[in-house]
């Protein structure tokens, strides 16, 4: 890959982040110092307090659900190198035990608990024969059908991003501040996800080698994470024209 690409790609994720936790910090420098004007011994009104304290508290669930999603990430990405390290160490030490020994027979017999693991839950098509088959929704074309894992694995992904958008909001308060909740929490967990979309966007994706993983998996759960940051996205643009309606910004 070319080194000017390798940098826009980090200086991307760098972006990224910093879009997606810079809040945090000004949401304490803001509770810190409310009134913003730096005089000390001002005193805001005790209403305009709570304003503050909540909106910091909204501000750091943002912050902390999305470190959630990057932190179960990561512990997938772990989790899959340690099972890929674990496959490899019994392939070297059969290899090593059958060069010099024919009357072995402890690697002769299948596992057959792993083998029916495999048959029915990572390379199991979706439906009963259908497998690879190709998504199109008129002309355009969606992808392929996952496998069974693989359709498990983003139904974990879509259902943590679901829970994560719509937890903790005062939905039993003020429309305007449900709104103003929700536009935030999906604008921030809009740009989180961007970060495993650009990771996983390119044919020199550092985890194939890592995870021994082909592009076409990871191509699949870069569209699906596509699909949730224009969700993710749309809902935030919803909630913020639905406030300035109500508020009557717009005739």
């Amino acid at each position: 890959m070319h080194p000017s690409l390798v940098n826009m790609r980090a200086w991307l994720l760098l972006a990224l982040a910093n879009l997606a936790f810079g809040d945090e910090a000004s949401g304490s420098k803001s509770a810190s110092n409310p009134s913003g004007g730096g005089k000390q011994g001002y005193k805001t009104p005790e209403h305009n307090d709570e304003t503050s304290e909540q909106k910091t508290g909204y501000t750091i669930d943002n912050s902390r659900f999305a470190r959630y999603i990057l932190t179960t990430l990561a512990a997938v990405v772990f989790c899959l190198a340690v099972y890929r390290v674990v496959i490899q160490s019994i392939r070297y030490i059969r290899t090593l035990t059958c060069l010099n020994n024919d009357t072995q027979k402890y690697f002769k017999m299948p596992n057959l608990a792993f083998g029916a693991v495999k048959q029915h839950l990572l390379y199991a098509p979706l439906f009963r024969r259908r497998h690879n088959r190709e998504i199109h929704l008129a002309w355009f074309h969606l992808g392929y059908i996952p496998t069974r894992f693989q359709s498990l694995f983003l139904a974990a992904i879509i259902g943590m991003n679901v829970t994560l958008s719509v937890w903790n909001i005062e939905w039993n308060g003020t429309r305007a501040a449900a709104l103003g909740h929700l536009r935030n929490r999906t604008g921030t967990l809009s740009v989180v996800n961007m970060i495993p979309l650009v990771i996983l966007a390119g044919r020199n994706n550092p985890l194939i080698s890592l995870l021994n993983i082909s592009y076409d998996n990871f191509n699949l759960v870069h569209r699906w994470f596509g699909r949730i940051v224009v969700l993710q996205a749309l809902a935030h643009t919803l909630a913020e024209v639905i406030n300035i309606v109500d508020k009557g910004k717009v005739v």
